[in-house]
């Protein structure tokens, strides 16, 4: 009986003792506060379809590959080791998203969080393999032109406006509103299973690109990150398919005479040796292309040239320089100076016109001032009718049009005016004195 009493008392005793263990191991006991996985799809959701939002402070990938491939908005953190680097400047109250390509990597730096008193922390589940079975994958420009090189890329597109100034080498323009097709036509027969590049001027548009090509199936696509400013940060060659514009003598007849107070050109350049003997009015001799060339530092490249010469091959030369120097509003003028001659009358200087008179080639000089009584040129007839003399109209009215005639007068708008006047009649070869009455004296030459 007393052995009986003693037992009941020892399992009286040990059952208080379990339970004062468990009430103290509820005592001390708190709830564990865990990261949580997240699916690939859930964060291409969260990141591309409203990339004005995301939910996470940052987004860190802990590979040692980060340059290869990535998500976009990604940091690189180095590493498991590196992220620890950095939770000193992270706010604990914010959201992060954690990567790798292996598991054992990711699941470190979501516990680093954790432990460090982070409480919303997320995983990539199934890590970077799940992201590019999803999504598109941003990579570096350096990464990106190494795949150019090995030719990687069954094509590169381009989804700006811009493609025209400058675009990658090899990239197709994209952008139907820019002069190209749209990248949705562009792909329609293209192997889905090849690799292409998309970049743009900005996330945006580069990657709803990228992102259209997953949506319809493309399984390799990547995202120039930076787009195209990360490429010429870099220093990387790019291509332009900007060109100069042919424009005919009648056009430029119209924009330079019949309003000569405006003109569309910063600059009118005559790349021929033979400048002297006639040009358009308000053209600069250039001496060449060579001597273009050494012009150009002094250009603004945002303003419209216009090129000419003699020949096709000479004036090519000088609209592709220009063009090859970054100028983006090139004209050339289309059958060159002989085109123009056939339009409009030809600027000659006052040696050229001096030479010309004292060799009889003119039919007839319109001096079309009004100080034709002061001072003209020798053998020259007073065609203004308010400084006494005969209205240029009247005083051609029966004359040969075949002839070489000069007009000239003390400013640019009469003398033009004139000249244009006799264009309009028909009169073939018309000269006008560059500079007018005051080139003349300038050069010293005799006066009547």
């Amino acid at each position: 009986m007393k052995k009986m009493k003693t037992y009941s008392l020892l399992l009286l005793a040990l059952s208080l003792f379990v339970m004062a263990c468990n009430n103290e191991e509820d005592d001390n006991t708190m709830p564990a506060v865990l990261y949580t996985d997240i699916t690939a799809s859930q964060v291409k959701t969260e990141l591309i379809d409203d990339t004005s939002i995301s939910p996470y402070a940052a987004i860190f990938d802990v590979s040692p590959v980060y340059n290869d491939g990535h998500l976009p908005f990604s940091s690189d953190a180095n590493g498991v080791n590196g992220l620890d680097t950095l939770l000193g400047s992270l706010d604990k109250t914010k959201s992060y998203l954690v990567y790798c390509h292996g598991d054992a990597p990711s699941i470190a730096a979501a516990e680093l969080l954790i432990e460090n008193g982070f409480t919303k922390v997320f995983r990539l589940q199934g890590n970077y393999g799940a992201w590019n079975d999803v999504s598109f994958v941003d990579i570096a420009a350096s990464v990106a032109k190494s795949k150019i090189d090995a030719a990687e890329f069954e094509a590169i597109f381009d989804v700006s406006p811009h493609y025209n100034t400058e675009h990658l080498p090899g990239a197709s323009n994209a952008n139907a509103g820019g002069g190209g097709t749209d990248l949705a036509t562009l792909i329609a027969d293209m192997d889905k299973t090849k690799n292409y590049l998309v970049y743009c001027h900005s996330d945006g548009p580069s990657m709803a690109g990228a992102q259209l090509m997953e949506d319809a199936g493309f399984k390799n696509v990547f995202r120039l990150e930076g787009n195209f400013g990360a490429w010429t940060d870099a220093g990387y060659d790019v291509e332009t398919t900007v060109t100069y514009t042919d424009i005919d003598a009648s056009q430029v007849k119209t924009e330079l005479i019949d309003d000569a107070s405006i003109s569309p050109y910063a600059a009118i350049f005559d790349v021929s040796p033979v400048y002297n003997d006639g040009h358009l009015p308000f053209s600069t001799d250039a001496n060449g292309v060579n001597g273009l060339g050494t012009l150009l530092g002094s250009l603004d490249k945002t303003k419209s040239y216009l090129v000419y010469c003699h020949g096709d091959a000479p004036s090519i030369a000088a609209a592709e320089l220009l063009i090859e120097n970054g100028f983006t509003k090139v004209f050339r003028l289309q059958g060159n100076y002989g085109a123009w001659n056939d339009v409009s009358f030809v600027d000659i200087a006052a040696s050229v016109a001096k030479s010309k008179i004292d060799a009889a080639e003119f039919e007839a000089i319109f001096d079309v001032s009004p100080h034709y009584n002061t001072e003209h040129l020798p053998g020259a007839s007073n065609a203004n009718a308010g400084g006494g003399g005969t209205d240029l109209a009247t005083l051609i009215a029966d004359m040969d049009k075949t002839k070489n005639y000069l007009v000239y007068c003390h400013g640019d708008g009469p003398s033009m005016a004139g000249a244009q006047l006799m264009e309009d009649a028909g009169f073939k070869n018309v000269f006008r004195l560059e500079g007018n009455f005051g080139a003349w004296t300038d050069a010293g030459y005799a006066t009547e």
